[in-house]
């Protein structure tokens, strides 16, 4: 038992978090997990039982909190259940690395060290995923706190990773508290978590509104993959959204939202499709945002979101930055198992180059499906000039398992952080407006079909979020880096030598 210890407390670590995040929920959950992983550190034996120890507490953490790979590989992507699972599998061990390195590179200090130390790590291994290899930056610690408003005040200084390492710290703090030897390092860190994001909240800044409010609806069609794939359904699919949209109009909305793929036909390779759309926002006397499938010059295909106006088709187009790995392109290093990508329509994407922000009557960010868990993505369409930021998602892979929760967290942080207001327009759910301070207004749940419509105020101003990016992270990084070098140079006590 006492061997098997150490990986009981690493499991417990990873489980745990899983727990805490959107879909089960537990949020308190959240303090517990610093803690076990330090207490597994604290009893593993040798150089490299630490590393084995987080990679472990890592694969544990995404096969439970991601659990909805299985599925959506296997119904949507065509695999046997055994090939899903191992995708889940292998997904979990190319994260979980970077649990490994966390838990690795902490043993390298004392074990009251630590518990400044894995915090620091914990902000850095939740940066990197949103970077190759990884390119999947799911479900940032932060997200646990959505359904809590008032925790996410400081949002707007440090960002989720800031609140994440506040979440982290604490977490390691109690663990110190609990152990005789290191009460005064878990005292000081747990005071100086809470005095940072008891002061960020209160110097964070209110939001500026700018020109006049706007009404703007969202569509949730709630039409499911395999109706939209069926030719036989497409009239009965678009017959939906234009109903929809006319609703949305005699309720006095000005700019409707439809989701990703809410109509299974290209806006610029059917001519009379674009001719429809231009003759309902003309005769209608609003703005649409819609997503399409876009052709690029010189071949190939973007997933793009466009804006059709009561003049007709804007000559802004935004194309997806952030491409969704297997979803919409097959990463190289995957290709020998899959020959395309799951989306129908092509068999990849084309990245587009930079965010652009749409010029609708108050200038628009558009995140387009799961590009809104890339923070820098949103605040750099927030720093180009939108007044409102949006979402074009189809979450219908994902059924009614734990991950739309966990997407629609993501929205909740980057409206809180970019003091704008957020709509979200998702094929099958959930669809819904949040409001400046991360405070859910309204929402459609997921497999519902249904309209909302919210008066929206426009803002403008930048957070320190914004303007400055993750600096946070950058001064974790600096952080991690003196907290190495000062453990690795000796101190003199009393003429002697001391490590």
């Amino acid at each position: 038992m006492k061997r098997a210890l150490p990986w009981l407390l690493a499991a417990a670590s990873g489980l745990t978090l899983a727990l805490a995040l959107p879909g089960a929920g537990l949020w308190p959950l959240l303090l517990l997990f610093p803690g076990l992983l330090l207490e597994a550190l604290g009893r593993a034996n040798g150089s490299r039982q630490p590393w084995l120890l987080g990679w472990f507490a890592g694969i544990v953490h995404w096969v439970v909190a991601t659990n909805w790979v299985v599925p959506v590989m296997h119904h949507y992507g065509g695999l046997p259940l055994i090939l899903a699972v191992g995708c889940l599998f292998g997904m979990a061990a190319i994260l979980g690395s970077l649990w490994a390195a966390a838990a690795g590179i902490a043993s390298l200090v004392s074990p009251a060290r630590r518990i400044w130390l894995l915090p620091f790590l914990w902000v850095i291994i939740q940066v990197l995923p949103r970077f190759p290899p990884f390119g999947f930056p799911w479900n940032e610690t932060a997200s646990a706190l959505v359904g809590h408003p008032w925790l996410l005040r400081s949002l707007p200084i440090w960002g989720a990773g800031g609140l994440g390492w506040c979440i982290a710290v604490v977490g390691a703090g109690l663990w110190g508290l609990l152990r005789r030897d290191h009460r005064r390092a878990g005292a000081a860190a747990v005071a100086t978590a809470l005095t940072l994001a008891l002061l960020f909240s209160l110097l964070a800044p209110a939001p500026v509104p700018v020109n006049e409010r706007l009404r703007v609806a969202v569509v949730q069609p709630g039409t499911s993959l395999e109706e939209k794939w069926d030719p036989s359904q497409w009239r009965e699919i678009s017959d939906l959204v234009w109903s929809l949209t006319r609703e949305a109009a005699v309720e006095g909305a000005e700019l409707v939202l439809w989701p990703e793929s809410a109509v299974p036909f290209s806006l610029e390779n059917d001519p009379a499709y674009l001719a429809a759309v231009e003759d309902l926002a003309r005769e209608l006397g609003l703005e649409i945002v819609l997503n399409s499938v876009g052709p690029i010059e010189g071949g190939g295909f973007a997933n793009s979101a466009y804006l059709v106006t009561p003049e007709g088709l804007s000559t802004v187009r935004y194309d997806k930055v952030h491409l969704v790995p297997f979803g919409e392109y097959v990463p190289r290093w995957a290709r020998f198992a899959f020959t395309k990508a799951l989306v129908r329509e092509v068999g990849n994407f084309t990245p587009g180059g930079v965010p652009a922000v749409l010029p609708a009557r108050a200038p628009v960010g558009v995140a387009i499906c799961f590009e809104v868990v890339f923070p820098d993505l949103v605040t750099g369409e927030t720093r180009s000039g939108a007044q409102v930021l949006t979402t074009l998602t189809n979450d219908g892979w994902y059924g009614f398992s734990w991950a739309p929760r966990q997407h629609f967290a993501q929205v909740v942080l980057r409206a809180a952080e970019n003091r704008r207001w957020f709509a979200r327009a998702a094929l099958t759910g959930i669809s819904g407006f949040v409001d400046p301070y991360g405070r859910v207004v309204t929402l459609v749940d997921v497999g519902e079909s249904g309209l909302l419509v919210q008066e929206v105020q426009p803002m403008t101003g930048l957070t320190l979020r914004t303007r400055w990016g993750d600096w946070w992270a950058v001064l974790c990084a600096v952080a991690v880096g003196v907290m190495l070098v000062v453990s690795r140079v000796p101190s003199r006590r009393f003429g002697r030598v001391t490590s």
